[in-house]
């Protein structure tokens, strides 16, 4: 007993209609969540900080090191900067921010090593946490930037910069540390791998 001719064709179109649908949907799907009506993207992140897409680099705005090299960043690849952005004077929302730094430094626990503290401001003579000393150009061209980026006035903020020198987050100088040390903590858990 064979099967009908019939009856084989419509097998055998089914069975190739399943396949192109099993291959074609998926990329209908991702074409309808990437560009069709659906917003699925989260209405809020989940970190603290003010996240700077795309991240500033230090060096394109002309931020040099304490002898007044151009700023290159010795750090490994899993490496962090906690950096205070002061202006001409370390006023006490710059001092204050200087202490959660050195804090926050010190709850990471472990990864205490893998945290550089630095400062960043127009000159070498203001207070600084005990770590590194960046030198911000009078141009004021990232302190512009910045405002751009968040929409925000402000003399002081604290910043956390990756290994390659950019600013992925900034922090008001109101912040009372636990939203940077939270945020911290999942930048150092993900870059740990």
């Amino acid at each position: 007993m064979s099967t009908p001719p019939r009856a084989a064709q419509t097998k055998a179109r089914r069975t190739l209609l399943v396949l192109v649908a099993v291959f074609t949907l998926p990329l209908v799907l991702a074409w309808v969540f990437a560009m069709g009506p659906l917003d699925w993207r989260p209405a809020k992140t989940v970190n603290y900080g003010v996240l700077l897409e795309p991240p500033l680099r230090l060096k394109s705005y002309g931020v040099t090191d304490a002898n007044g090299a151009t700023l290159t960043v010795d750090a490994v690849a899993r490496d962090w900067f906690l950096v205070v952005l002061r202006g001409a004077a370390c006023t006490e929302p710059c001092q204050g921010l200087i202490q959660i730094a050195e804090r926050i430094q010190i709850a990471v626990g472990r990864d205490m090593r893998r945290v550089t503290l630095a400062s960043l401001g127009p000159d070498d003579d203001a207070p600084s946490p005990r770590g590194q000393r960046w030198l911000l150009p009078a141009d004021g061209k990232l302190v512009g930037a910045l405002r751009r980026a968040t929409g925000e006035q402000f003399d002081t903020v604290l910043l956390i910069v990756d290994h390659r020198g950019r600013i992925v987050l900034m922090y008001p100088p109101s912040e009372d540390g636990r939203g940077v040390l939270s945020d911290l903590k999942r930048l150092l858990r993900a870059s740990a791998s």
